[in-house]
């Protein structure tokens, strides 16, 4: 991939929680998740992966953004993505005995973004990359452990204004925080709505159908306008920050 020296990227670093606990069958269909949602998010937003997003160590992934204002919006839409696709769910063996999830485990990824230069990125593999960004990214990740930290956060290189990357963490955290709540049906209506869809085109996600009534409902349960605001906050600072 060829890097701009003098641009901003922004690297969304997550892992899965409590993967290891998770049972194999529910592991194995995480990696095809992510590809499928690194696929709808570049639908999504064209021009905005410049690489697929890339699945390492069974539970981490990485995506390189190329507008850092974008990225709270594209982490946003991958942790919807993830819990519609891999909601709470009893399994179900070969022998038809049920096994595997706990009842009021739900599967949820949290994610770091990192915003600043970056060195290098193999062709199409970010996970290789290297770079201010990249390490901005994987070690606000890492201190993430402790659930009092968030599920999302920000941090920017270099930034000049502390009270800038100050403020667009809590965003981030905040939204987060919202988003930990969602459940399946509202996650899938913030997919659309994260594009700009009215009601009537949100809809149209459902396989089965349903009112542009319940789709509002769905939204508002999940705290859309608050997080809409925040997104609004986000892109506009960091779109004219130095950040």
């Amino acid at each position: 991939m060829k890097i701009a020296p003098q641009k901003n990227y922004a690297v969304i670093t997550g892992d899965f929680i409590g993967f290891s606990l998770l049972p194999a069958e529910v592991r194995q269909r995480m990696y095809f998740v992510l590809k499928a949602c690194g696929k709808a998010l570049a639908d999504a937003f064209p021009g905005i992966l410049p690489c697929e997003v890339d699945v390492y160590r069974g539970d981490g992934w990485q995506a390189l953004i190329n507008d850092p204002a974008l990225s709270l919006r594209a982490a946003l839409f991958i942790r919807a993505y993830v819990r519609f696709h891999l909601p709470e769910e009893t399994l179900v063996n070969h022998s038809g005995e049920k096994t595997g999830m706990q009842p009021g485990i739900q599967v949820d990824t949290r994610l770091a973004i990192g915003v600043g230069s970056i060195d290098y990125v193999p062709e199409n593999r970010v996970s290789a990359g290297d770079g201010p960004a990249f390490r901005r990214s994987g070690k606000l990740l890492e201190r993430m452990i402790a659930p009092k930290a968030g599920t999302m956060r920000f941090a920017a290189e270099g930034a000049g204004d502390i009270q800038t990357g100050t403020l667009l963490d809590g965003i981030t955290r905040l939204a987060g925080g919202l988003a930990d709540r969602w459940t399946s049906k509202q996650a899938l209506s913030i997919t659309g709505a994260l594009q700009g869809w009215n009601q009537q085109q949100i809809v149209r996600l459902w396989p089965d159908g349903v009112v542009p009534q319940t789709v509002s409902k769905h939204l508002q349960k999940a705290g859309w306008d608050a997080i809409a605001h925040g997104l609004r906050v986000f892109e506009c600072v960091l779109g004219e920050s130095a950040v």
